[in-house]
């Protein structure tokens, strides 16, 4: 073989080994939309509400609680709770619950599932306070659990862990060059149609924002993506639309009035339109949303200015911009500028808890355990926090929310439940 012909051999073995590397370059395969939300059945046509308070004490105090429907159609839920938000007793529990065909549902005795020595046994390094979990069932029918953990410093220097189901321990997710700090969870997730898994985030440090994290199947970080800039925005709820469009809800960190924040996407997530106030009152408190297959928007919120006296059922028409009321599902606001004594928040308790629904301690002990929580130097108030909503494949509406500081409340209602609410509310 001559040098000319070995020059053109070689260049061309290049030129190939080059088309070859670049191929996939060449013919890219389009970016992952969102997976379309599927049309639930209209159910019965009887209006059907449920509510109970399924955890129970101890702990003295629980927070942040989340659900998922399973493939079997039975429920998870979890949530935190210690002596005190923060502190090194805090444990997430979990405990599944199987709809009845009356309306109502089961749910099985809580227990731990998390602890700080198991997260940091399993991530081999000293971790001193777990927070926010968010439970979910994966398009290929698996449980994961993500949720916060902090090793010093308070949230804003916290990272996120996933634990799947069938793996003893859990991982820690890098979603951060810089320290892998400051990233929490809140909203229910999101999917792609390539199977990818969108969790809603925020940051905190420095600044606070919303954020979305996209897993891949196997649980790694494939980008991150923010939804907003700045000190303002915190816990989105993203609400899919169809393959390309969706609407960010957030909490308010701090602005005048406070609303809740509203962005935009118009292909998959990639980018998101600058936030924008709604006109939904918002006390610096987490919402729950979600969307019917009418293309409106529901929303459950503290929609106050002030504190967190009151939690309501809300419509929206106009794809998250304005919000109607149709229901409140506690209301204290009365109590706004006048605490009660003991012995009236007392009285006024036991007729709370006699329509709250089925809770597993005696009246009397249930009671003590919320005064502990609720009252302050004989002075005693109501709070109604951190809902988490979503609709079941029958159709049902299943809420949870932090209930007094004291008790996760669950409640489901039927789509004949809110229809009747819509037209009452019209």
């Amino acid at each position: 073989m001559t040098p000319a012909v070995r020059r053109v051999c070689g260049a061309t073995a290049i030129a190939a080994l080059t088309l070859w590397a670049a191929w996939p370059g060449l013919f890219p395969s389009p970016a992952p939309g969102f997976a379309v939300p599927v049309s639930h059945p209209a159910g019965i046509d009887e209006a059907r509400i449920f509510s109970a308070l399924p955890s129970e004490t101890p702990p003295p105090q629980v927070h942040a609680a989340s659900l998922a429907e399973l493939p079997d159609g039975e429920l998870a839920a979890v949530w935190f709770g210690g002596t005190r938000e923060g502190s090194s007793d805090v444990r997430i529990f979990g405990m599944r619950g199987e709809p009845q065909a009356d309306g109502g549902t089961h749910w099985e005795l809580p227990e731990a599932i998390v602890t700080p020595e198991k997260t940091g046994a399993g991530l081999r390094r000293w971790v001193r306070k777990l927070g926010n979990p968010v439970i979910l069932t994966t398009p290929r029918g698996e449980r994961w659990l993500v949720y916060v953990s902090a090793t010093l410093g308070g949230w804003a220097t916290s990272r996120l862990n996933l634990l799947r189901q069938g793996v003893h321990a859990p991982e820690r997710l890098v979603t951060s060059p810089f320290f892998n700090m400051s990233t929490l969870v809140k909203g229910a997730p999101i999917f792609f149609d390539n199977g990818d898994i969108g969790v809603p985030m925020y940051h905190e440090l420095a600044g606070k924002f919303g954020e979305l994290l996209v897993l891949a199947p196997n649980g790694k970080v494939r980008r991150k993506v923010r939804l907003a800039h700045g000190r303002r925005t915190l816990q989105p709820v993203v609400l899919v639309e169809d393959a390309a469009h969706a609407v960010a809800l957030m909490r308010d960190a701090r602005h005048e009035p406070p609303r809740v924040w509203r962005s935009e996407t118009a292909d998959a997530g990639r980018h998101w339109r600058a936030p924008e106030t709604t006109d939904l009152p918002n006390p610096n408190s987490a919402l729950g949303a979600l969307r019917l297959d009418d293309g409106r928007m529901l929303a459950i919120a503290n929609d106050t200015e002030g504190e967190r006296l009151r939690l309501s059922l809300l419509v929206s028409e106009d794809r998250g911009q304005h919000w109607r009321l149709i229901h409140r599902f506690e209301d204290r606001q009365e109590n706004l500028a006048a605490p009660l004594s003991a012995a009236v928040f007392r009285a006024r308790l036991a007729a709370d808890l006699a329509t709250a629904g089925p809770r597993r301690a005696p009246l009397e002990a249930t009671a003590n355990d919320v005064m502990q929580n609720a009252c302050r130097h004989d002075q005693c108030n109501w709070r109604y926090d951190y809902p988490y909503f979503v609709r079941a494949a029958d159709g049902d509406f299943h809420l949870v929310y932090t209930w007094n500081g004291t008790f996760i409340r669950y409640i489901r209602f039927n789509a004949a439940w809110l229809q009747a609410r819509l037209g009452a509310a019209r």
